[in-house]
């Protein structure tokens, strides 16, 4: 259901905004976000790394590429891409708070503690909530070692 709505969300303001058809990543997009309706996940895959190719600094395509990985059980490549959309955008706690879970998922505990503690300290109410338990998470068993 999180998936859906952030791809519908992310959809819209890539494919409504001014200039959608002058943009070199919409036919790529357009057609990702089709394949990704269709639950074709391994076809949206290389038209999210075409768009990214087409325009590299928009973190939005970074981000919908790292949810079409989890989809397929890509959890590093997925995990990759958040790092990649957190480093264009460090504001977005959402993106952090993503790579920092898939992190700690993938054996990289100490940088999903380090990003869980920078959130914990600059994030929005609700990031800094959860960065908070999850930094707890990490942090109690290394303190009782």
């Amino acid at each position: 259901m999180r998936l859906s709505l952030l791809l519908l969300v992310s959809m819209l303001a890539n494919a409504q905004g001014p200039g959608a058809a002058s943009d070199p990543a919409y036919g790529p997009l357009t057609q990702a976000y089709q394949s990704l309706q269709a639950k074709q996940y391994d076809e949206a895959i290389p038209l999210f790394l075409s768009a990214i190719e087409a325009a590299p600094t928009r973190p939005s395509i970074r981000k919908d590429l790292a949810y079409a990985y989890l989809k397929v059980g890509e959890n590093e490549a997925a995990r990759d891409q958040f790092a990649e959309a957190m480093r264009i955008d460090p504001a977005d706690f959402h993106v952090a708070l993503e790579f920092a879970f898939l992190c700690h998922e993938t054996g990289m505990r100490a940088e999903a503690r380090r990003v869980f503690d920078r959130i914990r300290k600059t994030g929005d109410a609700t990031s800094r909530a959860t960065a908070e338990r999850a930094f707890q998470n990490i942090d109690r068993p290394l303190a009782e070692t």
